[in-house]
């Protein structure tokens, strides 16, 4: 027994000096430096592991680099804190690809056959791959014109209507992020699915909460069908509903942008059935972070009265009555009249984001001339180490300042590339103008016809620590009951749609006079 001790002590340093050597070895001087690797392979997932969202920034903090590796076990990820490297990447889209990364996603969460996985994966940085296509198929569904303004159109009619009878029923308790995130889950599915919209069934409602938690399960492979059986039942069950759907033909009636889906998915040959399959993936790109991005509007508008004053006071300009005491507003006013709506918006998304964009290197890359990126590595893109930068967003960064977007005469404003909430260059959000039109609109309305306090008398930010890993958007770890209590007699309100092609400003992308690499 005397020998166990330091036998075990002297495996322990062999182990740890060949891990030491092996680091050294596979590391080129010309990576970016690699870092927490004093147990070389082993500290980083430690670290991530304790640290959890925090670990990118705290990381930033310390070593204060542009970008630098960490070394795991079989892999080598690639962290970039310097946003000016960010358009160097985007505009290297086929060498550090995310269709790539998007192939894999697909097979594994949504479960396609391998004939389906092998046509993703086909060509998969080529102009005439599947994935490589899909935007060309989806654009002009999500683009302003008449595809997009269809979808829009519906999803407000909806959320107007739905407040309609809150209003008629006088003041309401309701659990506030179920109850948001049930408007907001209507008003979307309605406008991309149409009058067969499979989610006015609850059980579909319900099976879409029950397969989101367990999406991570899927995405890592750790056999679903035992650990994450509730998860698994609830996303075959949907499958059989989107068979049904697509079957059927209800797409028909449905919008451009799911008309588009199922055309691509046609032209490369892929069957009904793996249609119903993708569509699972089409569902969590509209309702994963809209529905939680949503709640923390709402939170942030009605917990401080000087946000929701000023918010009011604004919208109040575009509300019109008629004769009959009708009350209306138009969607223009709302978009091109509200900068402090927008960025409220455009803060609370900035503060909660989790969104992370990743590529693969298909080869080795010299990036920015400066830094190799060996083939097979994985490039990280935290929107959080942006979003916490103090050199662009001044001392306030850690706080909720609802103007922080609004542009003033002769002051200059901030790197707009750093607002990384919908991604950037190929891969950036192509529904984000439906999506925030729809959160913009839903929180115009219930400023403008409600007032909401909270039964227990106070507003306390939920956490989010037990939020599953998948959205960008956190969800809180508890509910709470508030009051809805009608503003106005009850009379119905209509929104009007003069204008309402225009775009808004949200990203980068979207800004006249870009840079071009932000589109890369």
């Amino acid at each position: 027994m005397s020998f166990v001790l330091p036998i075990a002590i002297g495996l322990l340093a062999s182990t740890y000096l060949l891990f030491l050597v092996a680091l050294h070895l596979t590391q080129n001087a010309d990576e970016p430096s690699s870092m927490a690797d004093s147990i070389p392979f082993f500290t980083p997932i430690l670290k991530m592991g304790s640290e959890g969202v925090r670990f990118h920034r705290n990381m930033r903090d310390k070593y204060k680099i542009p970008i630098y590796t960490l070394r795991l076990p079989g892999t080598r990820l690639y962290i970039v804190n310097s946003l000016s490297l960010l358009p160097s990447i985007q505009r290297q889209f086929r060498t550090l690809s995310f269709t790539a990364i998007e192939a894999s996603i697909a097979a594994n969460l949504i479960g396609v056959t391998k004939a389906t996985s092998k046509i993703m994966e086909h060509n998969v940085t080529s102009d005439d791959g599947y994935l490589m296509s899909f935007p060309r198929y989806v654009h002009s569904a999500l683009s302003a014109g008449p595809g997009l303004d269809s979808m829009n159109r519906r999803s407000i009619q909806v959320i107007a209507k739905s407040l309609n009878e809150h209003a008629q029923e006088g003041p309401t308790t309701v659990n506030l992020f179920q109850w948001v995130r049930h408007e907001l889950l209507m008003a979307s599915t309605e406008g991309v699915y149409g009058p067969k919209n499979p989610f006015r069934d609850p059980a579909m409602e319900q099976a879409w909460y029950t397969f989101e938690p367990g999406m991570m399960t899927f995405l890592l492979k750790l056999f679903p069908r035992i650990f994450a059986r509730e998860s698994f039942k609830a996303r075959e069950y949907m499958v059989r509903v989107w068979e049904r759907y697509f079957n059927e033909g209800a797409y028909e009636q449905g919008s451009e942008l799911i008309k588009a889906r199922v055309k691509i998915n046609n032209d490369f040959h892929i069957p009904l059935r793996e249609t119903a399959r993708i569509e699972i993936g089409g569902s969590q790109a509209i309702l994963s972070n809209t529905l939680p991005a949503t709640f923390w509007v709402i939170y942030h508008l009605f917990s401080d009265s000087v946000v929701l004053g000023d918010v009011r006071e604004e919208l109040s300009k575009g509300v019109r009555i008629d004769d009959s005491g009708t009350h209306s507003i138009d969607l223009s006013h709302v978009k091109s009249s509200c900068p402090i709506l927008l960025s409220t918006f455009k803060e609370t998304m900035r503060l909660y984001s989790t969104a992370t964009a990743t590529r693969i290197a298909m080869e080795d890359h010299r990036l920015d001339n400066k830094y190799l990126l060996k083939k097979g590595s994985t490039i990280i893109m935290p929107s959080s180490i942006y979003h916490t930068n103090r050199e662009v967003w001044g001392e306030t960064v850690d706080s909720f300042m609802h103007k922080r977007f609004i542009r003033k005469p002769g002051e200059k404003g901030v790197n707009p590339i750093a607002f990384r909430v919908f991604g950037g260059g190929t891969t950036l959000c192509p529904g984000r103008h439906f999506a925030t039109t729809e959160i913009l609109m839903f929180s115009a309305l219930l400023v403008l016809r409600f007032d909401i306090e909270p039964k227990e008398g106070k507003w306390t930010a939920p956490s989010t620590a037990k939020s599953p890993v998948v959205p960008a958007m956190p969800i809180p770890d508890w509910d709470f009951p508030v009051e809805l209590r009608p503003r106005d007699d009850g009379k119905p309100w209509k929104v009007s749609f003069s204008g309402y092609d225009r775009g808004m400003e949200i990203v980068a992308e979207d800004i006249g006079g870009a840079p071009a690499d932000l589109h890369g």
